[in-house]
């Protein structure tokens, strides 16, 4: 009986001793210690297009309206990349059967849309005090509207009949900022 009671404070002692260290941690300062800048991509824009199979039907239009150099340019802009979700409901809404079906010139329009001439990382803090819809000139020379909610989630075109959220913000490739999209955005100015 001696020996089953020993074996019993033993494990216990173990287990105790185990719980204790595996819940421990040791804090070296009491300090917050920041995480390194995930964001920065260290490649362009088209490189990482061409690296995202989310982003397949984009690089598909990029390479029928042979823009490569809109998105691999040394000169900054911000980036709205439209997912393979978002070309998917617009071949469905316009009734094309598929990418090779779309006008190259309908095709130019929307990819210019979607480039902004100006780089717009919504955590610059000159942008923070700020949730006003901020007018940007696009590529394609129309304005596109971007703001951020009090939580930073990015907003296009907000004010007008169509808003969009954007679903991944603050990329930042060598050449500006990519915000991705799970929609194909356009100006819908509010009408009075």
């Amino acid at each position: 009986m001696k020996k089953i009671k020993y074996i019993v404070i033993f494990f216990l002692c173990g287990f105790a001793t185990l719980s204790l260290f595996s819940s421990c941690e040791i804090q070296e300062s009491f300090e917050y210690d920041y995480a390194e800048d995930n964001s920065k991509l260290n490649m362009s824009a088209w490189t990482y297009i061409q690296g995202k199979d989310s982003l397949s039907l984009l690089k598909q239009a990029i390479l029928q309206c042979k823009d490569e150099a809109l998105y691999e340019r040394k000169e900054k802009a911000t980036f709205i990349l439209p997912t393979n979700q978002a070309f998917t409901a617009y071949l469905k809404e316009n009734k094309y059967d598929n990418m090779a079906a779309i006008p190259v010139p309908i095709l130019k329009d929307i990819l210019r849309y979607h480039i902004v001439k100006a780089v717009v990382n919504f955590s610059d803090p000159a942008l923070a005090p700020s949730n006003k819809p901020i007018a940007y000139t696009t590529e394609k020379g129309q304005i596109m509207y971007l703001s951020h909610t009090s939580t930073y989630v990015g907003l296009i075109n907000e004010g007008t009949n169509n808003q969009w959220q954007i679903r991944t913000s603050n990329l930042v490739p060598n050449n500006g900022v990519i915000h991705v999209v799970d929609h194909i955005v356009f100006l819908s100015e509010k009408t009075k």
